[in-house]
């Protein structure tokens, strides 16, 4: 890859600079790095090289913690982590991540991801949750996907491993053989209960060998069969050692909102809600002062970001990447410094014209896919992409 993408994925993958490569069609040497391979724990998210302590959600970090002592004793509970894009859900999860991984290493993390065109794909986020469980990515080939399953499914379940795989590989949209196709007989008006009956099996034979943490990311996107699907899960895990968190938006009109106001219904006081509010304004100071460890910023410049920011933490790390690209902001050794051209870069005003000016400065082939990818969504296959650009695969 050249140095430009470089800069942009660092922070996902382990790499090797290869020095300058001349290339056909280009005049001069293009830096290049050869990708070694992916950087175990990375999310894309965060700055390359600036790393500042989470502020402002100690609370609720407790309050998960708390939350995971009782679920670990045997006592299911649930959360609902609620707030408005870029206010830090996925940060306040990552940090409690680590955290109870790093006092418990028999804890497992079951993590499924809504996809932002996800609400006309029936049971997406039920498939991403198995995917998780059998440790594949969206991106698995099915021969993969069916060898993980299998094993996965052995290993939990022991000789009762046939149904729920059939089930579950039913769901994966695997080819099965006959035997296997056999018990989906009367699949047909019952195919839910079948579904949660078997991840239910699942879960319950990791449970038996440690805590398990349940995550449902952007429930705003959710599909109604997901939604109906772990609304009948839920109450069948209330004795397991599990800890369900249901992370989305304040969108009381989106169909996966039925998660959250169901398990209100049903869990009553066990269900707690957590609820990300913007950064005070001591908050954000802080935020802005630990990720603006760079000598020679101006103090107007500062005041500046802080100000346009309105306790959005998204916000002041997209104006960082905005000031590194546009060369106001350069790392020399182990520090950054800002160059004299800072005071004259133009800060705009809300989230959305930061990443329009970001997208402005692409190239036009970049902004041409861009563009293709955003009617898509938030989350794609690659495979997707490439089809809609007309590009072949390798």
């Amino acid at each position: 890859m050249s140095g430009a993408t470089h800069r942009f994925i660092a922070a996902l993958v382990e790499s090797v600079d290869v020095g300058p490569l001349d290339l056909k069609g280009k005049t001069n040497a293009v830096q290049a790095y050869e990708v070694t391979g992916l950087k175990e724990g990375a999310t894309g998210r965060g700055l390359t090289g600036i790393h500042a302590p989470m502020i402002g959600r100690d609370a609720q970090l407790a309050h998960l913690r708390e939350l995971f002592g009782i679920a670990r004793a045997g006592q299911g509970r649930v959360a609902s982590v609620l707030g408005e894009p870029g206010i830090g859900k996925s940060r306040l999860l990552a940090e409690f991540r680590a955290s109870v991984e790093g006092e418990d290493s028999s804890v497992r993390w079951i993590e499924g991801r809504c996809l932002s065109y996800g609400k006309t794909l029936p049971y997406h986020l039920v498939l991403d949750v198995v995917r998780s469980v059998i440790g594949v990515s969206s991106s698995a080939s099915e021969p993969e996907v069916r060898e993980a399953l299998q094993r996965v499914m052995r290993e939990l379940l022991g000789d009762g491993w046939a149904e729920p795989y059939a089930y579950l590989g039913h769901l994966l949209s695997l080819k099965l053989d006959p035997e296997a196709q056999a018990r989906l007989s009367a699949l047909d008006r019952e195919a839910i209960k079948r579904y949660v009956a078997s991840l239910l099996q699942i879960v319950r034979a990791i449970s038996t060998r440690g805590p398990v943490v349940f995550v449902f990311e952007d429930l705003h996107w959710a599909d109604a069969a997901s939604t109906d699907a772990l609304l009948m899960l839920m109450p069948l895990a209330a004795d397991l050692p599990l800890l369900s968190i249901l992370s989305s938006r304040r969108d009381r009109d989106a169909v996966g909102w039925r998660l959250v106001s169901g398990a209100r219904d049903l869990f009553g006081d066990a269900l707690t809600e957590i609820r990300l509010d913007p950064l005070s304004s001591d908050q954000a100071r802080s935020l802005v002062a630990n990720l603006l460890e760079i000598e020679s910023l101006p103090q107007k410049t500062r005041d500046l970001i802080l100000s346009k920011a309105e306790g959005n933490p998204f916000f002041v790390e997209e104006v960082i990447r905005m000031l590194i690209d546009r060369g106001a902001i350069r790392r020399e050794g182990n520090s950054w410094i800002a160059t004299a051209s800072v005071v004259g870069v133009e800060i705009p005003d809300t989230l959305q014209g930061l990443l329009l000016e970001r997208i402005d400065r692409l190239p036009k082939e970049s902004r041409r896919t861009l563009r293709v990818a955003s009617v898509i969504g938030r989350q794609f296959g690659v495979t997707i992409l490439e089809r809609l650009l007309e590009v072949p695969t390798t």
